[in-house]
Order: structure tokens, then sequence, then C-alpha cells
């Protein structure tokens, strides 16, 4: 444990720093004095980065890929609480919208139905011992610009939920093979590597983003299984010295049999006082076991086509045994905004579990097609109310578990996707969710629905 504390401090040291582009201060709350400072530290190194941006692109090619998606994406959506739809969001800060303030008590209507426009840009390099990857996504909302008057004043105006201004840096790292000999190979990456899940696995947890250093290490026990065991450290809250860590050890094509078995430990448990100084804070007593397996059927029995079959059983070894309720406004003496809540005990915990799917072939060229169904069943206090990934409640409110009693957890359902390759590098994909809640007695009921219809054009 303590060489864990050790190598998640380190995390702190070696993740990359990213600075805001607009505004004195960062999200980080540095100045831009402070940022320029930080900058100024990287002049030692000029000489070595202007070497690297002196070669040639064409002597660059055979290292540098370049690669890109374009997605445009509908949603519709229905959520019910207590039986009724949810159609209005109820701001409780004030926030900014586009070019509109909304303040405290406010509203704004929720749609039906979602429509997207996405970019994503890629930038790989790869030589023999190391590789990087930046991916940057641009998403957009669809419509005309709205002509930001307030509410108030232009009721009946010119609005519209077109939005032009969502840049983000998905990912952003470095890898390097540290040694490799025979079946032996260490590797490390450090950066930003996107949500936890695209390293390790899980099909309703590890949404979260990994801003930290990931170990790998990976062997064979040759006619039994290849082997590998992973480590990351990651950076939760800066500004609370605030840190996590992960591991998974995974046993592949166990026997030639084609089975594969991953177990993984997520400890996401802050022992301290938070960013607003609370200690031990409800929505991080979370450490969570995840046993998993995955079997594929040799494709030359289904004609050349993958199919595989897939679950899993996770336990939260820590949950609280209680939350909040009805986090509603009020005044104070001191004329100051408070909140209310009421503590309400969870029975059993809650801090289970599972999901259980299929999936019949993938996409590669034009006319392919693939299926993929997915089972799930995820409790209140089964994984962090913001970590979950794959169907979901919806959440249009942007509740909070630790505050309204709900929020991204309690809930069980499936979802069901199906997709085609009209050409080599055009796939339209549908997908179908639907979620009801596990436990009515925390917050009342709860329902959710989605349906889902997205092109991507890849090149």
């Amino acid at each position: 444990m303590a060489l864990s504390r050790y190598l998640i401090g380190l995390t702190a040291l070696l993740t990359v720093g990213t600075t805001a582009v607009y505004g004195d201060t960062g999200s980080d709350g540095k100045s831009r004095f402070q940022q320029d400072l930080e900058e100024s530290d990287m002049e030692m190194l000029n000489d070595f980065i202007n070497s690297k941006r002196k070669i040639p692109l064409i002597d660059k090619s055979k290292k540098l890929k370049i690669s890109g998606e374009l997605h445009t994406e509908w949603n519709y959506y229905t959520e019910k609480i207590d039986g009724e739809n949810v159609r209005t969001f109820v701001f409780r800060e004030q926030e900014v919208l586009g070019d509109e303030v909304f303040n405290p008590g406010e509203t704004i209507a929720i749609g039906h139905n979602d429509y997207d426009i996405e970019c994503d840009l890629f930038v790989d390099w790869d030589t023999d011992r190391t590789w990087a990857r930046i991916h940057l996504r641009f998403d957009n909302s669809a419509g005309v610009d709205d002509n930001g008057l307030d509410p108030k004043i232009d009721p009946k105006g010119y609005h519209g939920s077109g939005y032009c201004a969502n840049l983000c840096l998905k990912e952003c790292y470095v890898g390097y093979e540290i040694f490799k000999c025979g079946d032996r190979r260490l590797t490390i990456e450090l950066g930003r590597r996107g949500n936890i899940y695209k390293a390790f696995y899980s099909e309703i947890q590890f949404a979260s983003r990994l801003d930290g250093v990931i170990f790998k290490y990976a062997n064979k026990w040759k006619n039994y299984t290849d082997w590998y065991i992973q480590w990351a450290g990651f950076v939760v809250d800066e500004r609370a010295t605030q840190y996590a860590w992960v591991a998974e050890l995974g046993l592949s094509n166990m026997l030639n049999a084609g089975l594969d078995f991953k177990y993984s430990f997520i400890d996401w448990h802050k022992g301290g006082r938070n960013r607003f100084g609370k200690k031990n804070p409800l929505g991080f007593r979370f450490k969570v076991s995840q046993f998993s397996l995955i079997y594929r059927i040799k494709p030359e029995l289904l004609w050349g086509h993958q199919f595989s079959v897939f679950g899993a059983f996770l336990v939260n070894h820590t949950p609280s045994g209680y939350t909040y309720i009805d986090g509603t406004p009020g005044i104070n003496e001191e004329g100051r905004v408070i909140y209310t809540r009421t503590k309400v005990k969870i029975g059993r915990h809650q801090n289970l579990g599972a999901f259980v799917g299929i999936q019949f072939r993938e996409l590669y060229r034009e006319g392919d097609w693939m299926f993929k169904a997915l089972v799930a069943y995820c409790e209140a206090q089964c994984c962090p109310d913001n970590d979950v990934r794959n169907i979901g409640t919806g959440n249009f409110l942007r509740d909070s578990f630790t505050s309204d009693g709900r929020g991204n957890t309690n809930w069980k359902g499936y979802a069901i996707k199906f997709g085609y390759a009209i050409t080599d590098n055009w796939v339209v994909e549908t997908q179908y969710d639907h979620s009801w809640s596990i436990d009515n007695q925390i917050a009342g009921t709860h329902g959710f629905t989605r349906y889902c219809l997205e092109t991507t054009y890849s090149f």
C-alpha cells in the first residue's frame, strides 16, 4: 500500500500539464503569470524541441499517422421520475449557456431530441520502442446560434441550440518500452490516456478520465495462456492532493480455448479532506473489484465471423450505507443560499453490479455488419456516480446521488446495438437503451429510454 501511494504521488509530478486558452485563470485556479512561469521552464529544452520541428514531414511520414472521424448523431430520450416526464431543468446555481446567464431558480426546457455534430482528429507516432497519440474532439450541439438575449428580455426572439466552442483534448500520451526479452515485456504510458475503460476492461464502470501513468508487464505461459498485469495511478483533484489507482490482471486464450479472465481493482477512497474541507467524502467511498470472463468462439466455426460472450460481477468493498436526498435551497440568517438535505439509510448497502452480453461480427469493410446486446445491473453504491459507463439513467436534471439520492447509479437495464458499413469508410449505427430503478425507496421510481442513430465517416 505504501508503494502505491508513492507511485500515485509520482503521477502528479509526471502527468502532462495543460493551460487554458481563455481568461486570466485556468480551471485549476492558476493565474496567467503562474502558467507563463511554468512554461518558461521549457526554455532549456528549446534546442531539442526545435531540432525535431525542423525534420521534414516526408522524413517523418513512415512513423506519423493522421486520421479522423466525422460523426452526425441523433438521440431521442425519455426520462421519468415518479412517473412524471422530465421536461424542465431548474438551475441550482448561476450558469452560463452560450451567451445566456441563468440564475438559481430559473428554468430551461429539456427536449426529447438531441442532435450532435462531432469531429475527432487523431495524430499517432510510432517507433521501435516509443509511441504517442493526440486525440482532439470537437463536439457541438446542432442548431442555429442563439441571439444571446436574456429570456426575461426577449422570450419570443430568435433562440437556437447551436454551439461552436466545445473542444476537448481527449487523449495526449506517450508510451515507452522499458525492456523486452523473449515473451516478457514492460511498458509505461504517461499523460492523458482517455477514459479508464480504454486501458482497463468494463462495460458499466471506468468512464472517468485517466490523467496519469500506466505500467504494464506481459508474459506467456507456453501452452497455457498469455498473461499481463497493469497498474495505473491518476489525478482525481489536484486542489485536494487527491489520487486514485487501478490494477488489472488478465489471462488470455487460456489453454487455447478462447477463454479470457480478467480481475480488476480500483481504489477511489479519499481518507483526508476534499477541496471543500469535507473528510472522507461519500462520492469516493469506493474500492471496487470486478471479475470478468470473455469467451470467443473460433471464427472458422462461424464461416470466418467473430462471436463473443462476456460477463462480469462487481462488488464495492466499502459502501457508506447511506446518502442524502432532497437538496433544496434556502436562505440563512446572513442572507446566503444554503442547502438542506435529508439523510437516508440504504438497505443492504446496494454495493453490487453485474453485466452479461454478446457480440456477433465486426466492421472492417463495405457490407460488414455487427450486432451487440448488453444486460446490466448497477446498484446504488456499486461504483462512483460519475464513473458509470453504458446505459445509465439519462439524468437530464444532473442530479447527484450524494445530494439527491438520484444520479447515474441504481438501475438495471439493457442495450441493443446494430452497425452496418455503407462503404469502407462510412458506417451507420443504431442503438436502443432502456433502464429502470432498482431500489425505489431511496428517492422514488425512475425510468429511462434512449434511441440513437449515428453515422461515422473515418479517414
